[in-house]
Formats: structure tokens, C-alpha cells, sequence
């Protein structure tokens, strides 16, 4: 019995409901369907390259390591964090994952240097006087002739108040190319009001959408049709693919 009990400790279910300020029973990620979407857009990639060794670089909760982990279980993959307090939730919801607090810009992960370095929606949480030094504490942890991968918020996206910066293809490019050779750019996150729709079917004041086929078709629809933009002008984030300069 106890087994089964510690079975269902995979996410801390006891915590979903609250009655404070009212009653609710669940939580709603309003940005769930993009970042699931780039999840599977960034393995799909991963499942064209050959590594046998990955970092996810500002890692957070660790879901993305998870996720590769699954992918490719014969890989080294881990993840690091500056932020003990995401890197100790990292642990709880993934005892097998590794995962390291550690800044990049002081010391070396444990590894030492990596295949293939992630770095998908960090790069603008870092003080633009200090994105040099640490794109070049990101070039010393990838092996030589090592990938990037890198996603960023574009500038058509307002400022959120938690990063210091968007950017353009152009401005993200101008930051990377003293340390690394570009390889792929591709827009996406598509501005369109069918996202909108998607947007109020998936999160609105007077019903959840609980039907499994129904959130699947929207999902598949989502990915194929709204995840990426055939223009620059048309994208709310970009993804870059990078080599390391020797």
C-alpha cells in the first residue's frame, strides 16, 4: 500500500485546491499549450543531432531535462540553476534528474563541457552589461564545434516585467556572433487571432475544458497551424541554432 501511495508523489496534488480568496481545484497554466509545443519542437531537433553529452542552462524546475531524459535515455543530460529553490523543486519532481546550483559565470558544471547547451527563454533575464561575459561562460561549458540552442522573446512580444530585454533576429545575432557560428533561425510563436480563440477555449471564467480529444485536436491544430511564423514581423519568439567558435 505504501507503494502505491508514494506512486501518486509525483506531483504534490494536496497543494491544487484552495479556499482562501475562493474556492478553486485546480491551477491553469495560461501558457501551457506554447511551452509544451517548444518542448517538442526543441526534441525534435535533438532527435536530428548527434550528442551524447547535454546541458540545460537556467533550468528552473527541470521539466525540460526531464523531457530529454525520457527522450534519450542513453545521454548524459543535466541541468543547472543559480537558484537553489528552483534547483531543489528540479529534484522533487525528478529525483533521477541531475541537477546543480551553480553559476556559469564563476565555476564549470560538473561535466565540464557539453555537446549540446540549452539555453531556451533565459537570455533575457540576464543584464544586457552582462550578456557578454556570460555567453562567453556559455561557449567554455560546449565542447569544441558543440551546439546552442537558444530561444528568446522577439520584440513584437510587449516587455514582460520580469526580463530586461527583447530582441530582434538582428540584435540577437549581433550578441551571439562574437562567440558562436549560426546555423538556423526560425521565428515562431505565431501572432494570429485564431491563438486568441485557443487562448479564451483553453483558459475563460466560466468553463474548463475537460474532454481528452477535444484539448488534443486544439493542441495538434495549435502546433501545426500557430506554432511557427513563415516571418520575422509575424513571431512572438525565435529560436536559434548556434556552433561554437573555435
Amino acid at each position: 500500500l505504501q507503494a502505491i501511495q508514494d506512486d501518486e508523489y509525483w506531483f504534490p496534488y494536496h497543494y491544487v485546491a484552495q479556499y482562501k480568496n475562493g474556492f478553486s481545484q485546480y491551477y491553469n497554466d495560461t501558457w501551457g499549450i506554447n511551452y509544451i509545443a517548444t518542448i517538442e519542437f526543441i526534441l525534435n531537433k535533438l532527435e536530428r543531432e548527434h550528442y551524447y553529452s547535454l546541458i540545460d542552462i537556467g533550468c528552473g524546475d527541470g521539466r525540460l531535462v526531464k523531457e530529454v531524459q525520457d527522450k534519450f535515455p542513453n545521454k548524459v543530460v543535466e541541468g543547472i540553476d543559480y537558484s537553489e529553490r528552483a534547483i531543489n523543486l528540479a529534484k522533487a519532481m525528478n529525483p533521477r534528474g541531475a541537477y546543480y546550483c551553480l553559476d556559469i559565470e564563476k565555476e564549470k558544471p560538473l561535466h565540464g563541457e557539453y555537446d549540446i547547451a540549452l539555453l531556451i527563454e533565459v537570455f533575457e533575464h540576464i543584464l544586457p552589461e552582462k550578456a557578454e561575459v556570460f555567453l562567453n561562460s556559455v561557449k567554455n561549458i560546449i565542447s569544441k564545434e558543440g551546439l546552442l540552442y537558444i530561444t528568446v522573446p522577439h520584440v513584437n512580444k510587449p516587455l514582460e516585467y520580469k526580463h530586461y530585454r527583447h530582441f530582434s533576429v538582428k540584435s540577437l545575432l549581433e550578441c551571439l556572433k562574437k562567440y558562436f557560428d549560426i546555423l538556423e533561425v526560425i521565428p515562431f510563436e505565431k501572432i494570429d487571432v485564431r491563438k486568441s480563440f485557443i487562448d479564451i477555449l483553453l483558459t475563460n471564467p466560466f468553463f474548463i475544458l475537460n474532454m481528452g480529444r477535444g484539448k488534443t485536436f486544439i493542441y495538434k491544430y495549435y502546433k501545426k497551424n500557430l506554432f511557427l511564423a513563415k516571418r520575422e514581423s509575424d513571431c512572438q519568439r525565435i529560436f536559434v541554432k548556434a556552433q561554437r567558435r573555435i
